[in-house]
């Protein structure tokens, strides 16, 4: 049960990059620390809540970041009956990706808040391939391998993530790697989409231009009746 207490205390430390714990005390009137549940909530940037429940006095909670997270300061509240607090805490630029292998495509998902731009190694069988990738926040890209026909062991590593699997049926002429870019029309072919917009534009520009022309001449027109 909560129970009344004169203070709270949060201790923040931050594990790593993406990771934070927060160890939140009770305290009596004479700044002891004393048993009891608290009810705590962890909120982004934006104030909205990210993580939320019940713990008892001195535990720690740990919060790993979720995709994407908004940078600024952010803000943990812990209370019981009759005490209540908030700590901030910053977050910061975080660079991560998200990488996994599924069949012969390596799916790389930016879950980071800023650019990740890195060169990846990539290992099938005993050949190294090195891609340079580059995704916009939230942005997920596919990489095709490729080999002659057979089982292979592969490796990726991207310098914080490496994975590893074996028995992974590739086909191809060649050990290699292609990049596939996700998304519709518009995004695969940006040339084509830039062309056929301009044609567009141009096309609106005219028919605008020529209704103007015919309302301006039956203006003239009729003006020359009276």
């Amino acid at each position: 049960n909560l129970i009344n207490a004169e203070a709270i205390g949060i201790d923040v430390k931050k594990n790593n990059f993406d990771e934070f714990n927060f160890k939140i005390t009770l305290y009596d009137d004479n700044k002891n620390p004393i048993d009891g549940q608290l009810n705590y909530l962890i909120q982004n940037f934006h104030a909205d809540v990210v993580q939320e429940g019940t713990i008892n006095s001195r535990d720690v909670i740990n919060l790993k970041l979720p995709k994407n997270p908004y940078q600024g300061p952010w803000k943990i509240n812990a209370k019981n009956k009759d005490a209540e607090t908030n700590e901030l805490f910053n977050v910061g630029d975080i660079k991560r990706a998200d990488i996994k292998l599924e069949g012969d495509n390596l799916i790389i998902e930016n879950t980071g808040n800023v650019i990740y731009d890195k060169k990846i190694l990539i290992t099938i069988g005993n050949e190294d391939q090195t891609a340079d990738v580059f995704l916009s926040v939230g942005q997920t890209k596919i990489i095709k391998l490729t080999a002659p026909p057979g089982e292979y062991s592969i490796k990726v590593d991207d310098g914080e993530n490496q994975i590893t699997q074996t028995g992974v049926s590739l086909t191809g002429n060649v050990i290699g790697i292609e990049r596939i870019i996700e998304g519709g029309f518009w995004s695969k072919y940006p040339m084509v989409a830039l062309f056929l917009l301009s044609l567009f534009l141009v096309f609106v520009i005219v028919s605008v231009l020529k209704v103007h022309n015919r309302f301006i001449v039956r203006k003239g027109k009729k003006a020359r009746k009276k």
